[in-house]
């Protein structure tokens, strides 16, 4: 007969899920917003991340063309923007099936605002230190609303290492200089 109490038990079992330890940095949720660009948004800002499909767009007429309509998550109803097109590359979720979108909380408002994006790729954190203003490899239409760049190495093959850049959105500047007149 065993002595063990069911709280040892378990921390005998599934170490792991008592590790004290403190995890560093901040998350963020990486997506490609068109086929070579990776970008970045701060976790705190994103609602949520889900798959809707095209019917679940209602077509708004007299809007901007980066606005792809109404959508609805819920019960909150709010505008589903097409977020390359919106910072000025081509549209890049144009008469799929399903959009990925992220929704995203403006906090400043109080506002819902649907981002759909090209694929979202999950979450990623990063700390501070790994961040750079190095602005080199920006795209030009990108440039304003960027805070800062992670530059990532990843081996690909036995000599030869691609260097990927992610670029951390400014959701604050990029809402109120494209999108607050529409609230």
């Amino acid at each position: 007969m065993s002595s063990l109490t069911t709280t040892d038990r378990l921390k005998e079992l599934l170490p792991q899920l008592f590790n004290t330890q403190e995890f560093k940095g901040n998350n963020y949720l990486r997506f490609e917003l068109t086929a070579e660009i990776i970008a970045l948004i701060d976790l705190q800002y994103v609602q949520e991340s889900l798959t809707i499909n095209n019917d679940e767009i209602t077509v708004v007429p007299n809007l901007p063309e980066y606005v792809m309509g109404l959508m609805s998550s819920h019960n909150q109803v709010f505008l589903a923007i097409d977020l390359a097109h919106l910072m000025g590359f081509a549209p890049t979720t144009v008469n799929l099936r399903q959009y990925q979108a992220i929704v995203i909380q403006d906090t400043s408002q109080m506002n819902l605002w649907g981002f759909t994006v090209k694929r979202v790729l999950g979450i990623s954190r990063y700390q501070s230190e790994q961040f750079t203003s190095v602005n080199i490899e920006i795209p030009e239409n990108l440039r304003p609303f960027v805070q800062k760049t992670v530059i990532e190495s990843s081996s690909q093959g036995s000599n030869f290492s691609a260097t990927n850049h992610s670029f951390l959105l400014d959701l604050t500047k990029l809402i109120s200089t494209k999108i607050s007149q529409l609230s």
